[in-house]
């Protein structure tokens, strides 16, 4: 499965390279159903002035609508870094139970002047705030995953 894994999160990579080179947030994820690739999206925050525009909210969005379907359960999600408390909940709203990392916020806010401030945050005090039985797979591809904010060169925010 790890192999699976890393396949999936080194295409949310890739997708978070390829906003990044159009001058977005260097963040990606991808959508997976059945071993497939439903979508892939990238951060359009800074292109569309948009706050909301997370990669994992429009990730969510488009996989669903692609689908025709408002809940997702036998998804995977994957996530170049680990979801904000907005991100996560539209996760949980689709009714996925399987999340898939690359880099944690710890990672992150070092690199961050600005946002990352979720203090004891994680996406598994998340799920057992809300009693969601998250499975919560890490460290996918975590150095490929933390060198997309090293490199960064638009201010990281969430």
């Amino acid at each position: 499965m790890q192999n699976q894994h890393e396949k999936f999160m080194a295409m949310a990579i890739a997708e978070a390279k390829a906003g990044a080179a159009m001058g977005e947030q260097p963040f990606g994820a991808a959508v997976v159903l059945n071993g497939e690739v439903v979508v892939l999206s990238r951060s359009l925050k800074v292109s569309t002035s948009d706050t909301t525009a997370h990669s994992e909210t429009l990730a969510i969005k488009m996989a669903t609508q692609k689908l025709g379907q408002r809940r997702i359960p036998g998804a995977v999600f994957y996530s170049t870094c680990e979801p904000c408390p907005m991100c996560l909940g539209a996760v949980l709203n689709a009714g996925i139970e399987t999340l898939v990392l690359g880099a944690r916020n710890e990672d992150i806010k070092q690199l961050a002047t600005l946002a990352f401030n979720f203090k004891d945050y994680s996406v598994e005090r998340f799920a057992d705030m809300v009693g969601w039985n998250l499975n919560v797979v890490t460290d996918v591809l975590h150095e490929e995953c933390v060198d997309l904010y090293r490199t960064a060169k638009v201010e990281l925010s969430r």
